[in-house]
């Protein structure tokens, strides 16, 4: 895949999913995924659909409180640090290709910890039912025929569901009431949705986003080094201009052009957010999942550091961000720490969790995971407050790009 090829406006379809009782419950996801087998793009035409389904519908409440059923490619299923969120919205389908290695057996069952619901198709399960069953929580029909009865018998005592898809007639859709299904998708019950993100492009290349990371963070660099790297990147030149030209940053109300001016009035620490923000957003498709999960933990460290005066919430912000950045950059974790100048409590927090700033870490990643066991301090309810206000500045961050 070509390092500066633009991406082309992703369209995607979401079916509609209605339970027994005709209520609409839930969304099936539905993208075109490229002819040819090449795991990069795999992986960025489902960043793209997930990005608007997920992210973009999601968060602006349009999908409601409906679940999203979307079947995975197996390079994105052997991704974890991909997978979309909150698990307890998602239900993962396995496409009925899959070859059933103890990988992937593996996986299905780390998926299923980290509380996503699986859904098999049921050529896949009939291949395999022992194996199986035990990782399943729905089972994809589509055909009324494609179970026979003693298949049927163990699923219900499994108390597992059956999803019908498909259905084109009322008589298909009475077989499969008869079979006791509980969620109905087909074009019978209702049209699908078809909706289409914006294209974005792509900049750059790894090591030189690894260069401007460095200088970001490196004490001795200086703004006209930062200028001399940035200018390079005519994205983050008018990215920069623009956020000094905002109501926010220009009180004054005369137009910022010039670009060391620019970086000037926003300061090193906005600096550092939306240059990071921006440059990540551009290094691959997927990077754009990853650092959703990255800024909405970096905010969540941030607040939680807060109230702390010895703790310092940018460093806590930092701490949070470049707990993912490994996965951002697809780089070895201690070897990238090895080229960034952070500080010594950063880099201890990351690698062993020590230190204050390794407890807040700790506890925005055991948010994340849904323990139900949390440390007395902060409260759960102001652990909730922290998590949603790090929600609204991820989406104000990410808003534009």
């Amino acid at each position: 895949m070509s390092e500066s090829r633009d991406l082309d406006p992703c369209t995607l379809a979401l079916h509609p999913i209605h339970d027994s009782e005709h209520r609409h419950v839930a969304e099936r996801l539905v993208y075109r995924q490229p002819d040819d087998d090449e795991s990069d793009d795999i992986l960025a035409a489902t960043a793209r659909a997930l990005a608007v389904a997920v992210y973009e519908l999601g968060d602006t409440g349009l999908l409601d409180e409906r679940l999203l059923f979307v079947t995975l490619p197996l390079p994105w299923i052997n991704r974890p640090e991909l997978l979309p969120t909150p698990a307890s919205r998602l239900v993962i389908g396995i496409d009925a290709t899959a070859n059933l290695t103890d990988e992937l057996l593996q996986r299905l069952d780390e998926m299923r910890e980290r509380g996503y619901r699986l859904q098999l198709p049921a050529s896949l399960l009939a291949c395999a039912s022992d194996v199986l069953l035990p990782r399943t929580d729905i089972v994809r029909l589509s055909s009324p025929d494609d179970l026979d009865a003693d298949t049927l018998s163990r699923l219900a005592k499994a108390d597992l569901a059956l999803l019908a898809e498909r259905i084109d007639s009322a008589e298909a859709l009475e077989r499969y009431r008869a079979m006791g299904c509980r969620y109905y998708d087909g074009h019978y019950l209702a049209k699908p949705d078809f909706i289409a993100s914006r294209p974005r492009g792509r900049h750059g290349n790894k090591a030189a986003q690894i260069r401007l990371i460095q200088a970001l963070y490196d004490e001795n660099t200086d703004l006209q080094r930062l200028q001399e790297l940035v200018v390079q990147m005519p994205h983050l030149h008018v990215a920069i201009l623009r956020r000094a030209n905002s109501s926010y940053f220009n009180r004054g109300g005369k137009e910022v052009v010039d670009l060391r001016r620019g970086m000037q009035i926003l300061g090193l620490i906005e600096l550092r957010r939306l240059i990071l923000t921006l440059t990540l957003a551009s290094l691959q498709p997927s990077s754009r999942i990853v650092l959703r999960m990255a800024l909405v933990r970096a905010f969540m460290c941030r607040n939680l550091a807060a109230p702390f005066p010895d703790l310092d919430p940018e460093d806590a912000f930092t701490t949070g961000l470049f707990s993912l950045m490994d996965a951002l950059l697809e780089e070895e974790r201690d070897s990238l720490l090895a080229k960034l100048p952070l500080n010594t409590a950063i880099i201890h927090a990351l690698k062993d969790r020590q230190g204050p700033l390794g407890a807040v870490l700790s506890l925005a990643e055991s948010h994340e995971r849904q323990i139900e066991e949390m440390p007395d301090e902060p409260r759960p309810d102001q652990l909730h407050r922290c998590y949603m206000a790090a929600l609204e500045s991820t989406r104000a961050l990410m808003g534009n790009l």
